[in-house]
């Protein structure tokens, strides 16, 4: 039972509800079919028929759209203890496209027996719901960022965002993480181009908001860095 909980799902749930001796036994069985996906795959491509799920167990994905100009728009992040599929399932095929920043490791559960965990255990189900509704506040903040906020707050907004969540799954500290994505990937979750993503950057460090060295991104003010992003964490509440 101590080995399922360690699953990052498990404990997101756990951090949800009280999770009984019968759901880890279910969440166990679910689990149990273990997948691999090489960094740069895409895991789902858009159109899919969904016939299964993916939960994360570890590595990070990033959902998108591709355009017909061949311009890209990443809508979501992925994370461990995310589910690639879900709530998208519920259409009968895949409106985006999933691919792996890294390497990763995954539980693949079939439709059949993601539905049937839901029926029978009333508490995970209503977990699921709460999961989906933050996802859908992620988006809803994605499109202020596009819509309504300026390249400079835009980039501030979108680092505390990843600095919250990757707290929330063990892999950043309270100031320090390693930033998943590329400085042209950021450009295609907040709608800026590469080149103007590495100069909202070198203004941060500028300010003192920020320093960076290499992949790792220290926040050195996050009450500045907040106030200039308009960040409000509630959003992200850690389920």
């Amino acid at each position: 039972m101590q080995a399922i909980r360690a699953h990052p799902f498990v404990a997101r749930l756990d951090r949800s509800i009280a999770l009984e001796a019968g759901d880890l036994t279910a969440l166990e069985r679910v689990l149990s079919r273990r997948t691999v996906a090489k960094k740069a795959k895409d895991i789902i491509v858009e159109g899919y028929k969904y016939k299964a799920l993916h939960v994360v167990e570890r590595g990070i994905a990033i959902r998108y759209r591709l355009l017909q100009s061949g311009k890209r728009q990443i809508v979501n992040v992925v994370l461990p203890g995310d589910i690639i599929g879900f709530p998208a399932c519920f259409y009968e095929h895949a409106v985006f496209s999933v691919s792996a920043v890294e390497d990763m490791r995954l539980s693949h559960v079939p439709l059949e027996a993601f539905t049937a965990l839901c029926l029978e255990h009333a508490a995970i189900a209503t977990a699921l719901v709460w999961f989906a509704a933050r996802e859908a506040s992620i988006y809803a903040e994605h499109i202020v960022d596009a819509g309504r906020r300026d390249p400079l707050p835009r980039v501030a907004h979108f680092i505390l965002e990843m600095l919250t969540r990757l707290q929330a799954v063990g892999l950043a500290t309270e100031a320090r993480f390693d930033m998943p994505l590329s400085q042209e990937a950021i450009g295609d979750v907040v709608g800026l181009s590469g080149p103007h993503v590495n100069r909202m950057i070198a203004e941060l460090r500028a300010c003192g908001l920020i320093a960076v060295d290499g992949r790792e991104i220290v926040v050195r003010d996050r009450a500045g860095l907040e106030t200039l992003g308009g960040f409000q964490p509630a959003y992200l509440a850690q389920t």
